[in-house]
């Protein structure tokens, strides 16, 4: 019985130092993310896969999603827009109120993107829209491939919309693809906050 009880607490123990547990750090010119992204106040949390590093600005700017490197995932160099393989998971209000999330896939489309193909579905329980695009750049092509997600707000809330993209070369979409499935697999819907909230 003692024995039994030696392990309950060491097991207790062992979540409560869990829980407590830090995903993010600062680093000169961004913030860095790994196992775990959260954004309370938006109500979400994306689990990265091993040795995968998601990147994303510095306080005082906004909370709005983060970057990862498809080249080089496990990269803790700052990653911006400009990288050639990318994926990126990125929420906001809906302020354009497009009100559904193939209304915002659409507006979101530049024109020189071809159609490979797009469908609605229903994603961890939003429902959403998924497209696939391809762009002619020089004497090759972009893929790109975006997944919205649209959350209805509950009482005051507003609506919230997230997307989870991918743009990488022709070259490189299969092997991307992988990466970029295993991140928006982790997706996770989370309870919108009641006042304050952490991102630990």
């Amino acid at each position: 019985m003692q024995g039994l009880r030696v392990v309950l607490i060491a097991v207790w123990a062992a979540l409560a130092v869990g829980q407590g547990v830090r995903h993010w750090a600062q680093t000169e010119k961004e913030t860095i993310w790994r196992g775990r992204y959260k954004n309370c106040d938006y109500g979400y949390t994306v689990i990265l896969p091993e040795g995968v590093v998601a990147h994303n600005g510095l306080p005082p700017s906004p909370n709005h999603g983060f970057l990862v490197s498809a080249r080089d995932p496990g990269t803790t160099a700052q990653v911006t827009w400009a990288e050639p393989r990318l994926i990126s998971v990125y929420n906001s209000y809906d302020a354009a109120e497009a009100g559904s999330a193939r209304a915002y896939l659409n507006q979101s489309r530049d024109k020189n993107e071809e159609v490979v193909e797009t469908k609605d579905l229903t994603f961890k329980g939003l429902p959403a829209a998924y497209g696939h695009y391809r762009v002619k750049q020089g004497t090759g092509q972009v893929e790109k491939v975006k997944l919205v997600l649209y959350r209805k707000g509950a009482r005051e809330l507003s609506n919230i919309l997230y997307e989870v993209s991918l743009a990488t070369s022709a070259e490189y979409y299969s092997q991307d693809s992988v990466l970029y499935e295993k991140i928006r697999n982790g997706f996770k819907v989370l309870p919108p906050p009641k006042g304050e909230c952490s991102n630990d």
